[in-house]
């Protein structure tokens, strides 16, 4: 697949979905154990957090180009995992609840595949399927 660098359509609404995915079940699982476990302010904590993560984000890029989904997931393991030792500093049940979410998050990449192919065959996939979608058509027709 062709790289496009540059602001496209495609860019864009890339953008668009990586933004509203990083705003994830996840994210709200740190914020809840943060907000229970210390008593800084979310609103700096989130600004100076988005600060951080910049480069981070950037090396999970070209981890993720060079070592595919699982380099990628191995590099986010190890920041689940620097966040959990740091978390330690603020409690030691935030630092364990840290290592739980990482872990389904792991789970749920690992089964992910499992289950949206169930979905799409069993509900997804006659309706999108050209062939079947055009003997749809047709019955359709011959029933009016």
């Amino acid at each position: 697949m062709k790289k496009t660098l540059g602001f496209t359509k495609e860019s864009i609404i890339a953008s668009f979905a990586f933004a509203f995915f990083v705003v994830c079940p996840r994210m709200a699982g740190m914020m809840h154990v943060i907000n229970n476990y210390s008593k800084v302010s979310m609103l700096y904590t989130v600004l100076l957090g988005i600060v951080i993560s910049i480069p981070l984000l950037m090396l999970m890029v070209f981890v993720f180009d060079k070592g595919g989904i699982w380099g990628a997931l191995a590099f986010c393991i190890s920041t689940d995992l620097v966040s959990a030792l740091v978390m330690k500093g603020v409690d030691i049940r935030a630092s364990i609840e840290t290592f739980i979410i990482s872990i389904f998050v792991v789970i749920g990449v690992k089964i992910a595949p499992y289950i949206s192919k169930i979905i799409f065959d069993k509900w997804i996939h006659t309706e999108s399927d050209p062939v079947n979608s055009k003997k749809a058509i047709e019955v359709s027709a011959d029933e009016k």
